[in-house]
């Protein structure tokens, strides 16, 4: 994956990044995507006390089924390991652990994160994921309502499950900074980054454009593509190696 190219509207940004070799992004992904629906000691205790086999029995239950369902999930993902790994935020453990049922849509914000400096004190990322073979206008658009809901702010029910999964992660320090935003403090546009991120094997940059150049509001905003060649392939392709890795 070459670094994005990423270039400026007003204050705010866009960039792209594009798959050169899709193989190897199905098993960089496959290879943590059990983690990322269940607990590591869990599936390290599955794999001690029944064999290694039955720890893809047990993700099988995990997993959605559905293909809309997994592009959306996988799009949460790659979008929660980029805000991580090229943007510097903790994110915590992976809400889909949490998820009542593997058919079942997830609400609240898609994708938090949190870090800590001495300039802006505690600055939160709140992250909109889309996921398709084409992203036409209308998901655009969804993507900025859902950036926009709760005043552009991370609704408190999610802030409320991010502190709980970053105690779970013993990431005390981190927690308390998250509900101190929360409970004593107010959270304000200056210490909030909006990140619309788009999986796709299509290019919807001038929409982005448009979107970016709409946009009136006080929270500075980035929007990140990513693009592969063959979007549902990639997405089969995750899920199955997932699965025959732990057979």
């Amino acid at each position: 994956m070459r670094p994005p190219v990423v270039h400026n509207i007003d204050k705010h940004a866009y960039g792209n990044l594009v798959s050169n070799d899709d193989a190897a992004g199905i098993s960089a992904v496959s290879a943590t995507l059990g983690q990322k629906y269940a607990e590591a000691d869990m599936l390290m205790h599955i794999a001690e006390q029944f064999g290694k086999h039955r720890v893809s029995a047990f993700l099988r239950n995990k997993f959605p089924t559905k293909a809309s369902a997994r592009s959306g999930d996988i799009g949460e993902i790659l979008a929660t390991a980029y805000l991580h790994e090229n943007c510097g935020y903790a994110v915590g453990p992976s809400r889909l652990i949490d998820r009542d049922h593997q058919q079942w849509a997830m609400r609240g914000d898609d994708v938090l994160g949190i870090k800590v400096d001495n300039v802006t004190n505690v600055h939160l990322a709140k992250v909109e994921a889309k996921s398709g073979k084409k992203i036409p206008k209308k998901v655009v658009t969804a993507a900025r309502e859902g950036l926009e809901r709760c005043g552009g702010m991370p609704s408190p029910h999610s802030l409320s499950q991010f502190a709980e999964r970053l105690r779970r992660a013993s990431d005390d320090d981190l927690a308390d900074a998250v509900l101190r935003v929360q409970l004593v403090n107010d959270i304000r546009p200056g210490n909030v980054t909006h990140l619309m991120f788009l999986f796709t094997m299509d290019d919807p940059t001038e929409l982005v454009k448009d979107d970016l150049a709409d946009y009136t509001g006080p929270i500075e905003q980035m929007t990140m593509t990513l693009r592969v060649a063959a979007h549902p392939a990639f997405i089969s392709g995750v899920y199955e190696k997932a699965l025959s890795d732990d057979t």
